[in-house]
Order: structure tokens, then sequence, then C-alpha cells
């Protein structure tokens, strides 16, 4: 695949009464310079910034046919700058089979030319009106061709200077060639051209060291320094942005991410980030047509279809692994995921594993109070018990297809429900992870339940038509606060933060910290200030739970892939539809990793008010 120096064509033209018949040449303008609108665009290639050092020997084609040595016209024999242009002298080739197009040069009927080139070096820029401009610091020309139509609307047809006198025979042109100066001259040239731009850039030096290397490099002259510097003007003066130059420009994944960002700011209706707002009224088909313009492809001729597949394909291959439509997607999914549908996900530890294994979580207990030295100054060693739990994650996936008649009809909003569809499935498997948890009441390291008698943190209460009052709640508190570690002695203090309730105890709730306000002078609900309330439909009726603060007294864990740490969506074009296929594989697993932060109230449901769970 072609690379990240972009290759397009521009046209220039050419002077047919500089034909010589007997060397079988002819001079040419390859380029003026022109602007060209490459459709999101305009283009531009200043002259000074053309390397011309290695142009000899180049190829002379028959319109851009570099697939056949039958279609090598000639070559360009020598180039050079002049009146703002650049010029050249093709040799043609004395081959019968191209002599009618010879012929048809020498008698002026193909009058044009169109040159390839290469970018090394960009620099974006965007004036008052929002219209783009993106400039060539740094090009070069690969061949020239005869086509048929010039794109270049301001090269010129050369012709001999007339003569001064009637009769005289037409003296050639002068030719104008880059040729090294002496040491001296070459160095006061440099340094004048240094000072050129650092006037036009007094405030920015960095810059203007930049500006001045590149004609430099180019072998540009003090007026083309001072044709850029101009430019560079009129730009502050239009108060236009000036043209950036970095990584950003250069960098093919860096420009995907800000047409990502554009894409997604308007699928979510925010505003894109400053370096992104170039992009921001593209529609889908637009945004991959500069995918392609950015990999040098050709393609002229093109449906809007065509171009959309074409795109698809080369964001599928290795030499594009950021793909457009699935950045989009997987952040606009992220954005959803974030918002997560169950309590018990804000109260479970977030880690990661590295593996599909049984990955081990090893607590240390506590070493016990600190002993006063003996009069010998004895250090007793404290031994510390250990907890060793598992957890292991699983993959899940499911896929939708985005159609390309969505595509072309810049259907975004398909694309964005589908997104958002995949966040919130993500984070629902999160949360049934978590509640398949709780629900199982998994034994623990000490080959008790969860919730059991032996942890003294559960308990039945045979009605359903309340929390049970203050007293209830003073038992599960002092409970809570008597836990010792896993030494056995050492008191941890825990203390309740969070009330979780099945759906038919919210009402329940509610009215437990609403109706205890005071009564009297001094009388009031503890717990009121202290405790938030959480509803979680997916627990078995008439369940709830208190819920000390996890990162004091962790009691669930909720493991992510390393690297997947949240739902990702991946992109290929579709074989049994037709448009793109989206997959969202999403890496999760829960375990219960302590039984210390939780206490679980079982209410009597309408069948068997005393029932518990153990």
């Amino acid at each position: 695949m072609p690379n990240s120096i972009q290759l397009e064509l521009r046209a220039a033209s050419l002077a047919p009464t500089t034909f010589n018949a007997e060397a079988n040449t002819v001079e040419v303008v390859l380029s003026t310079g022109a602007d060209v609108n490459r459709g999101g665009y305009i283009e531009r290639l200043p002259i000074a910034n053309a390397d011309l050092r290695d142009i000899e020997g180049k190829p002379v084609l028959d319109a851009h046919n570099q697939g056949s040595t039958r279609a090598v016209l000639g070559v360009i024999e020598k180039a050079w700058r002049k009146d703002g242009e650049i010029r050249a002298r093709l040799k043609l080739s004395s081959r019968d089979d191209v002599a009618g197009i010879v012929g048809d040069i020498r008698d002026g009927i193909l009058r044009s030319i169109s040159i390839g080139y290469r970018v090394t070096r960009w620099a974006d820029s965007t004036d008052s009106k929002g219209q783009r401009f993106r400039t060539a610091l740094a090009w070069s020309i690969h061949e020239a061709s005869i086509v048929p139509i010039p794109a270049d609307p301001g090269a010129k047809v050369r012709s001999n200077p007339m003569p001064k006198k009637s009769g005289a025979n037409p003296a050639p042109e002068a030719d104008v060639i880059d040729t090294p100066a002496n040491e001296s001259t070459v160095a006061q040239t440099r340094a004048e051209i240094r000072n050129i731009f650092r006037k036009a850039l007094p405030g920015n030096l960095e810059r203007a060291a930049e500006e001045a290397d590149v004609i430099i490099d180019a072998d540009g002259t003090e007026a083309d320094a001072k044709t850029r510097a101009y430019e560079i003007m009129q730009e502050r003066t239009r108060s236009i942005p000036p043209a950036r130059v970095g990584a950003s420009h250069d960098n093919p994944d860096e420009i995907m991410s800000r047409q990502i960002d554009a894409l997604t700011s308007r699928a979510m209706g925010t505003a894109p980030a400053d370096n992104a707002r170039e992009f921001r009224g593209l529609s889908v088909s637009e945004h991959l047509d500069l995918v392609l313009q950015r990999a040098g492809v050709r393609t002229f001729g093109m449906s809007r279809e065509q171009r959309v597949q074409l795109a698809l394909r080369y964001m599928g291959t290795s030499d594009m692994p950021n793909h457009l439509l699935g950045g989009t997607a997987n952040r606009v999914a992220l954005a959803k995921y974030g918002v997560a549908p169950s309590p018990f996900v804000s109260l479970a530890k977030k880690t990661t594993v590295s593996d599909f294994r049984d990955n081990e979580r090893l607590r240390a207990g506590e070493f016990g109070a600190l002993e006063e030295l003996g009069e010998h100054g004895e250090i007793t060693h404290a031994s510390r018990e250990e907890s060793k739990l598992t957890i292991r994650v699983k993959p899940f996936a499911r896929r939708i297809d985005y159609s390309m008649k969505a595509i072309l009809n810049d259907n975004l909003g398909a694309l964005t429900d589908a997104a958002e569809q995949f966040g919130i499935a993500a984070a629902a498997r999160d949360a049934d992870e978590l509640i398949a948890v709780i629900n199982a009441n998994p034994a623990m390291d000490d080959g008790f339940n969860l919730f059991s008698a032996d942890h003294a943190n559960t308990m039945a209460w045979g009605t359903l038509d309340d929390i049970g009052g203050v007293g209830l709640m003073s038992d599960i508190r002092q409970s809570m606060r008597s836990i010792t570690g896993l030494d056995g002695t050492t008191l941890l203090n825990i203390a309740p933060k969070h009330l979780v309730v099945s759906k038919e105890m919210e009402t329940h709730a509610e009215k437990f910290l609403a109706q205890y306000q005071a009564q009297t002078f001094g009388e009031t609900n503890p717990f009121q200030s202290k405790l938030t309330l959480m509803v979680e439909p997916r627990l078995e009726p008439f369940q709830w739970f208190v819920f000390a603060d996890p990162a004091l007294a962790p009691v669930l864990e909720l493991a992510h892939l390393a690297g997947r740490e949240g739902p990702q969506i991946e992109t290929q074009q579709a074989w049994d539809t037709w448009g793109v296929s989206f997959r969202c594989i999403h890496v999760v697993g829960a375990a219960a990793i302590g039984w210390r932060g939780a206490y679980r109230v079982q209410n009597g449901d309408e069948n068997d008010s005393n029932s518990a769970g153990a």
C-alpha cells in the first residue's frame, strides 16, 4: 500500500513553439503553484518549496500510465525556476510507436502536461470563512505526463520571445538553471533568507527557522523567501490561524484520531476538540474520501459507493489499523458504558487480569497491636494471616451491521444507536456478573458462604412492609463495627455507607429514611444523613443489603482483561450484507473477595414470612 507520503496529480501547459525538431525536445511549464481544489480543502504547492535536485531523468509518461514501458514518451532533461514557475525541457522519444504523439506536440494539438509529485511535509490552516488549506512545505516531482486537459488553470503555454527586428531569427530564451554559487554567496543568501523570516515572525523564532530551512533545503532564493514571508504576514493580517507543523499533521493516525473526534462529536451532539473542528461538517462518505486522499489512492472516475467500498477495504489492512467508523463507534459505546446501570458496579473494586485463567487474589491480614518494648528492647516478631480467592474473566460478544445505504445517506444515527446499545449491553453485563455473585452467595476461603451465620452478616426479617426501623439498623451497624480482621482480634470498625434494596423494597427504604424526622427536639434518625439509597431490580425479591465503603472493606471485584477495560468494537467489510459489520467484544469477570463489608437481610415473602437466606 502507499505510505503516508501523498501522491497527487496537477497539470501544467507546454509551449509548442519551443519545440526543437533537431534535438526532439520541448520546453514546458511544469507548475505555476496555482491553488487546486481537492474537494474538502484547497491545496497549495509553493514553487519555492519544490525540490528540483533529482528531477533530471524522471520519466515523461502518457497520461500517468506507470504500468508499461511503452507508455514512456521521454525524460525530463532539466528543470529550473523562473518568474514564479517551474519550467523544464523534455527530451522526447524517437520510437515509431510514439511518433504520432510527438507530432501532436510539435503541431500544438497536445499542449498540456501533468506532474506526479510527492509531498513529504504538509501544513494545514483554515481561513476566517472556514475554508481549509493544505500547503506543501516540501515536495518533489517524480514524473511528468502528456494529458489532454490540464488541472492547473494558471499554467502557461511557453513561446519564444518575439524578434526585435523584422526578419531576425528569434533568439532562444536563456536557460535559468539552478547552479551552485560560490560558498560565500551561498552563505550570504542563506543568512538573508533567515533574516527575512525572523522579521516576518518576530514572536515565533522556532517557526521562522523552520520556514527558512524549507526554502534553503529547496535551493530557494531571497525572492522565494520574500514571497513566502508575504503569505505569512497576509495570514496574520486576516487573523487566519498560522499553519502549524507537527506530528499531528504528518502522522496519519493522529489525523484519523481528529476525524474520529469530529465524527463522534457530531454523533453525540457535543462540541469537537479545537484540532478537530475542520472536520466537523463532513459527511461519513467525505471522511472516507479523506482517508483515500491521505493514502495517495487515485479515485478519479469512481462513484461515491466505489470510493466508500475502497476506503473500507483499505482501513481493514495493516497499513491503516485505525478504523474511522470503528473508532467512532468505540467512543460512543464507551460514553454509554460509563453510565453504569447497577449500583453494584460502583460498589465493586475494579481490576485487570492478563489472561483467562483463574487469577489469585491474596490478601494479607492484620499483624495485631503494637507491643511495649521489654527491658532489653526485644521486638516480638508478628505473623500475618492470609486470605486467598480467585477470579476469572470470560469473553462476551454481539454483532450488528451498518448498511451501505446508511453510509451513503449519511445516516449517522444508525451507527450511533448501535454503538450506544453496545455500551449499554456491556454495562449491563458487568452488573449481571456482580449480581450473579450476590445471588449465588458463594463459599469464601474459610469454607463459609459470603452471607452466613458464621460471618454474622445475614438475618431474616419476617415482614414485608418495612425495613425494620432504627432498632434493626442499629443492630446491623453494631454487628459491622464489631467485625475483626483475619487475625481474629483486630477491630476493623467498619461503618455502613450504602443501603441497597431490591425493587420490592424501594418504597419501604424511602419511608425508613424519611419517616424519622425530628418529632421532638433532639429526636432524629441517625442513619438519614449517613446511608445512600441504591435500588437494584436484579436482586431476588424482598432482599436488602448494607454495604461499607468499598475502598475500606471491599466485598466484590470486577475484573477486565488488560487492554480491554471496556467494550471494544471491531469492524470489517461485511460479506453476507452490503455494508460494514461491527462486533462488540467485552471481557469481564466478577468474584466475592471479602465478606466483612456487607450485611444481608431477607424479608419474608407472601408465602413464607419467615424465610431467610443462609
